[in-house]
């Protein structure tokens, strides 16, 4: 029996960015792996609906034999077999992220032979997630430079916390991965914002983004364009995503509505990210940092981004490249300018 990688799900971070992380590398490389004291950092620790439906997605793409998948569940066994593309559909019963869910998957499907679809329900616009737009736009244009080159589609937004939402993938192929390098901005190219909102009175997405259009003119004289959105969705919420793309890099910056929120409150806040962000250092935004790990490592190129801040997500996440024998380093203090950087294979 081949050996098992041990990894301890309270280290650094704590959450469920250890075991999404294991289970995307554990598909690509057949390295199996045991993990213990899942989410120990968490109020409610060990495994919840949405890091379920994470094992079961990744375990039905590559025929693994699992051990410990229970909801409140503190370890888990992991043994891969082959990968195979296919038409999937998970579902998360609550507002679970459905964005984490595939994020685990996608990578993995794409080194397949073949396109597979994948519908997965749950929240496609829930808190400490990215959402489905930040996904769909700012992760996949950064990842498109790689090769990589998924297809998103939003059937419904599911807001916390009811969730309900629907969201499809179509992962062709990723024939000529290559690496990636974002360590600069050059010239500032565009600022884009979205902003949408589901089942809401008041004019919401359109006070939001114009909130956040006054405060960036206001403040350093920058015009955005914008696309204000109505979305289907199964509960009441907002949203609104801001990037500024350069020459070299991009950053985006997203925010949800809350109850009792207005709407030109969580507009300027997401402009004030951006501009604070403009005067810092650092070539990405912190949270696409560590969600570049994976297909750094999966796709065999590479990569070297320098992000805004170090965070203890970067560093676990690096931990877990480390664990599985890919070479990936973080310089920088937690909470300030760095870089992160994983060896071409």
């Amino acid at each position: 029996m081949a050996r098992l990688i041990a990894l301890d799900g309270g280290h650094g971070e704590g959450g469920g960015q250890i075991l999404r992380t294991a289970l995307a590398l554990s598909a690509v490389t057949g390295q199996g792996f045991e993990i213990a004291r899942i989410r120990a950092r968490r109020a409610r620790p060990g495994l919840r609906p949405q890091h379920l439906a994470a094992v079961r997605a990744a375990s039905l793409v590559c025929h693994a034999k699992v051990g410990g998948a229970y909801d409140g569940s503190p370890d888990l066994r992991f043994e891969p077999g082959p990968l195979a593309p296919g038409d999937f559909r998970f579902e998360i019963a609550t507002a679970g992220a459905a964005t984490l869910v595939l994020q685990t998957i996608l990578a993995p499907l794409a080194t397949t032979a073949a396109t597979s679809r994948v519908e997965v329900t749950g929240g496609t616009h829930v808190p400490r997630s990215p959402s489905y737009d930040y996904l769909a736009r700012h992760w996949a244009a950064a990842v498109a430079r790689m090769g990589l080159s998924p297809r998103f589609q939003l059937v419904r937004a599911g807001f916390y916390p009811p969730g309900g939402g629907e969201m499809r993938a179509e992962v062709p192929p990723w024939p000529r991965p290559a690496g990636l390098v974002m360590d600069r901005r050059g010239a500032l190219v565009a600022v884009r914002g979205t902003s949408g909102a589901g089942r809401v009175k008041g004019d919401v997405a359109r006070r939001q983004a114009e909130a956040a259009r006054t405060r960036l003119w206001e403040a350093r004289r920058l015009e955005s364009d914008w696309d204000v959105l109505e979305v289907p969705s199964a509960s009441p919420g907002s949203f609104l995503l801001l990037e500024v793309v350069f020459e070299e890099s991009r950053a985006a910056f997203s925010y949800l509505g809350e109850r009792g929120l207005r709407a030109e409150v969580l507009g300027d806040r997401a402009a004030r990210a951006l501009l604070a962000f403009l005067d810092g250092e650092g070539a990405v935004d912190a949270h696409l940092a560590d969600q570049l790990a994976v297909p750094f490592a999966v796709g065999g190129g590479g990569g070297r981004v320098t992000t805004s801040a170090v965070t203890t997500h970067l560093e676990t996440v690096a931990s877990v490249l480390d664990a599985f024998g890919f070479h990936a380093r973080v310089d920088g203090r937690l909470g300030g300018p760095g870089t992160f950087e994983v060896d071409k294979c």
